[in-house]
């Protein structure tokens, strides 16, 4: 079986970067559960998971797949959200790369197919 963890924005508020990305490899490192976080990851969080996660990689844990959903414009709205620290919408996904086997993204969806 593979096991879908759907995390709110609230579940990671109040969470250091480091907090956050420690807890999505510990989730997805026994290599049977997929994280959809509410909130996207920023660019920055998610080369860090990605540093993070090579660093661990072994026979046992090979990695993980990532793709974030989110406006990918700057119009002034979401400019001045992020200037003030906020986020704007978006999700993201992340997958022990030994189950997901696929992921197609373009601007409005995301496609993943995974299998044990």
């Amino acid at each position: 079986m593979i096991a879908i963890e759907f995390l709110s924005s609230k579940a990671m508020q109040g969470k250091t970067t480091t907090e956050k990305l420690q807890y999505i490899i510990t989730a997805v490192k026994k290599g049977d559960k997929i994280v959809v976080l509410e909130e996207s990851l920023s660019p920055s969080e998610e080369t860090q998971l990605i540093q993070l996660t090579m660093q661990q990689v072994d026979k046992n844990f090979p990695g993980i797949e990532v793709a974030t959903l989110g406006s990918a414009t700057l119009d002034i709205k979401t400019h001045l959200v992020k200037l003030l620290g906020g986020r704007t919408s978006g999700l993201t996904v992340v997958g022990p790369s030994s189950i997901v086997k696929q992921i197609k993204k373009d601007p409005n969806k995301l496609n993943l197919l995974a299998q044990k």
